[in-house]
C-alpha cells in the first residue's frame, strides 16, 4: 500500500480546501485518529472551516 493517491474526493463543503462538487485542493491531507479500527472512526485533520460555512445545526 505505498501507492500515492493523486485525487481525493471530498464532500466537506464547509472546508476551505473544498472546490466544485467533490474536489480537495489541499496540497496534502492528514487523516486522524491513530486508534481507528473502522472507517467511521477516522477524520480529516486537514479540515479548516471556510468563511462561507453553512451552519446546519
Amino acid at each position: 500500500m505505498d501507492k500515492k493517491i493523486n485525487e481525493i474526493t471530498c464532500f466537506a463543503k464547509n472546508c476551505v480546501y473544498h472546490k466544485g462538487d467533490t474536489a480537495c485542493t489541499a496540497g496534502s491531507i492528514e487523516v486522524g485518529n491513530s486508534s481507528a479500527c473502522k472507517c467511521g472512526e477516522t477524520q480529516c485533520s486537514t479540515f479548516k472551516l471556510n468563511d462561507k460555512a453553512v451552519d446546519t445545526y
